[in-house]
């Protein structure tokens, strides 16, 4: 009798020392020295706290952070969608500014409809392989530490379509859909100006060059990764696109760009929406109804 109750005590203390165990490991994988970290690899659903400032910008918490030695700004939805979904902007634009003044509006229609919008900067750069880097390291530490989706989707206008399309075809898997709006999609027409329609910039075209690293200007020419170049193996990767253009846009031709990238586009049978602005040339950029951009980015989600 006293060997079973022996033995029955020392099945509890080992029982006691697994539970134990288990509740340490379980612990040791939240680091508990900043409240907004999540455990690594799990998407959440609820509300993020994200480390660094916050302020109040249209009814919506927005929070400035830092990655690396740069900083983003991300605007939080009051009612995130499941899984945390998140859209990347190159740029954080103000509401005052004619030219830009609706895709101010599409993004805080994107954080109503329930995404997180991340703004980080990548200036005047035109999706130069040294400014993107900087996505590469945002990715991360927005995927692990703050829980967002695995795929997101990124928004850029004029230039910055070379930066969201050079992306997203350097990280497969990553992203679901661009928002194109009037976006160059190759720089030999904007700013290069070496085809029959837009002019071009001869200032932004050196500057191109300089920070491309490219020796010459035949270097620059004979570049085979612009979007055009890309719109195979995008689409192949599912990668959807909703491009609006201007049906007399001057500075960014649409048959010298996103033309090029639905045609491709159709071979290959991937999704892309084309918004024609009847009579419209290169400003105001986005939509004045805003839904059709903020649907697209929702209907690709989980595709």
């Amino acid at each position: 009798m006293k060997n079973n109750k022996l033995r029955v005590s020392k099945l509890k203390l080992a029982y006691c020392l697994i539970l134990l165990i288990a509740i340490s490991l379980n612990t040791n994988a939240i680091d508990h020295s900043n409240s907004s970290q999540l455990i690594v690899g799990k998407e959440q659903n609820g509300p993020v706290i994200f480390s660094g400032p916050k302020e109040q910008y249209q009814g919506f918490d927005r929070y400035t952070i830092t990655i690396g030695n740069e900083k983003a700004t991300v605007l939080c939805p009051n009612t995130p969608l499941a899984g945390r979904q998140w859209v990347i902007a190159p740029s954080n634009y103000t509401l005052d500014s004619y030219p830009v003044a609706y895709i101010a509006h599409t993004e805080i229609e994107l954080a109503k409809r329930g995404f997180y919008v991340v703004y980080s900067e990548l200036g005047n750069t035109y999706g130069a392989p040294d400014a993107i880097a900087r996505w590469d390291n945002l990715y991360p530490i927005m995927t692990k530490q703050y829980g967002m989706a695995k795929k997101v989707s990124l928004m850029g206008l004029s230039r910055e379509g070379l930066a969201i399309a050079r992306w997203a075809a350097e990280h497969k898997g990553k992203v679901s859909a661009l928002y194109m709006d009037k976006a160059v999609c190759d720089f030999k027409s904007w700013p290069g100006g070496k085809f029959s329609i837009g002019k071009g910039s001869p200032s932004d075209w050196k500057n191109l060059i300089k920070l491309y690293h490219f020796k010459s200007e035949a270097e620059a020419l004979a570049y085979k990764k612009n979007p055009v170049d890309l719109a195979r193996k995008l689409a192949k990767a599912h990668v959807a696109i909703i491009y609006v253009a201007g049906e007399t846009d001057p500075a960014v031709p649409y048959n010298e760009n996103g033309a090029w990238m639905e045609q491709e586009y159709k071979k290959c049978g991937g999704t892309f929406k084309l918004i024609m602005k009847k009579g419209e040339g290169h400003h105001p950029h986005g939509l004045a109804d805003q839904t059709p951009i903020v649907d697209f980015f929702q209907q690709q989600l989980g595709k």
